[in-house]
């Protein structure tokens, strides 16, 4: 690296894994990106046009702008492995780095965000990072950070709040410890927010709820505790909210009927006690409900035939009362009906299925009565049927056994149930 030249926007920061983004120009972008294909082993030859023949800007992977400076260095899905190219971070106007979906393994050189403001997308997901994610900077300009399924450890950043500009952020899928910083709430214009699957502890701040931008939030397979904030009920634009696999108490707070624009609501595995909040049958915009595997108790209630969007509905392993709801049979589009391991009595609606699109339906261990339901099969696409562990009585209906979708029944060898 010559010495004359030499621009530095920031300063080395000493971290096990930092993100450094050095605009130094001290090396040609020609040179730089020769000591990137140098550093790497390509098994698919998708270097085998950077030569003197053509322009760099036209070597595959790269973009530049009318200038021709380099600023996007794109080589996602190249079965690259060997270490992470340092000098990737040294191209002085580069705006988008995607190393995703390669074999690369290292630590992650220092990244001071502070000292590149071009950057504004940088994906190195799935490949086999290790070490400490750490930050120190703020750039403004970063819109997308996407380091998912690596395997960086430590604790989860306080300074990601320093990223004003985020839009998207996805962490999930690695080995990050400790808690989730309050300082993220100053991600104001985060859309897509997902930390799963790493071992992240204690409560999930009710700041969340200052993050009006919101619209997925991904927080599963962890080991979070406390109750859903309240807050959360503020996120208007909200579609998705995912917080399954966690060790989360209390009862569901009702603000979540506020999230007219749900579509999709997972809070299944944790601890979660009480009914089901009646504004949650308000959400009309709602495909897959999942509240399996919690403590929840009541009754179903028939208002439920607002949800006239809804295509999977979970709610086995809990302990609900009461009568299965007729107003199921009115939701035109249901397709997976799992109420399994309640305590649901009565009788199942006569006329479900009729109206549904049913392929999986599982009523089993519960402690239904009567007659199994003509209708179940009239889609002609049910491929599962569970009602064991019932008190059902009767024939099996002929239409079950004329169903050439169906893959298993109750008790397809006997001709009545007990």
């Amino acid at each position: 690296m010559a010495e004359d030249g030499a621009k530095t926007c920031g300063f080395s920061l000493m971290f096990m894994f930092l993100i450094f983004i050095s605009c130094t120009c001290s090396a040609s972008e020609f040179e730089l990106l020769l000591s990137i294909k140098s550093s790497i082993h390509d098994p698919l030859q998708s270097f085998s046009n950077w030569n003197l023949s053509i322009s760099f800007c036209q070597w595959k992977g790269i973009v530049c702008d009318n200038s021709t400076h380099v600023t996007k260095i794109e080589l996602s899905g190249k079965n690259f492995s060997g270490k992470f190219p340092e000098s990737i971070f040294h191209f002085p106007y580069i705006e988008t780095i995607d190393l995703s979906n390669n074999q690369l393994v290292g630590e992650i050189p220092i990244i001071n965000v502070s000292s590149c403001l071009s950057l504004r997308f940088l994906n190195l997901s799935n490949n086999n990072f290790t070490g400490q994610l750490l930050i120190k900077g703020s750039n403004p300009s970063l819109q997308v950070l996407d380091l998912s399924n690596n395997m960086l450890s430590d604790k989860f950043p306080e300074e990601i709040g320093l990223f004003s500009g985020l839009e998207y952020l996805d962490l999930g899928g690695n080995v990050l410890v400790g808690t989730i910083p309050k300082s993220i709430s100053n991600l104001t214009g985060l859309q897509f927010l997902t930390l799963a699957s790493n071992q992240l502890i204690g409560e999930i701040p009710g700041e969340l709820g200052l993050m009006k931008s919101l619209k997925w939030i991904y927080l599963g397979y962890n080991n979070l505790s406390g109750g859903i904030p309240v807050e959360i009920g503020e996120l208007a634009s909200l579609n998705h909210l995912d917080l399954v696999s966690n060790n989360l108490t209390g009862e569901i707070p009702s603000s979540l009927g506020n999230l007219t624009d749900l579509q999709y609501l997972f809070l299944y595995l944790n601890k979660l006690t009480g009914p089901i909040p009646r504004s949650i049958f308000d959400l009309k915009k709602l495909i897959s409900l999942d509240l399996s595997d919690n403590f929840l108790s009541g009754e179903i209630p028939e208002i439920l035939i607002q949800l006239q969007n809804l295509e999977v509905f979970h709610l086995f392993s809990n302990n609900f009362t009461g009568k299965i709801p007729n107003a199921l049979s009115s939701l035109p589009r249901l397709r997976v009906l799992q109420l399994w391991s309640n305590k649901f009595s009565g009788e199942i609606p006569q006329n479900l299925g009729k109206q549904n699109n049913l392929t999986l339906l599982d009523l089993s261990t519960n402690t239904l009565t009567g007659k199994i339901p003509q209708s179940l099969c009239e889609s002609g696409i049910l491929f599962k049927f569970i009602l064991f562990s019932n008190s059902l009585e009767g024939e099996i209906p002929k239409s079950l056994s004329h169903c050439k979708s169906l893959k298993a029944s109750t008790a397809p060898k006997q001709p009545t149930l007990r």
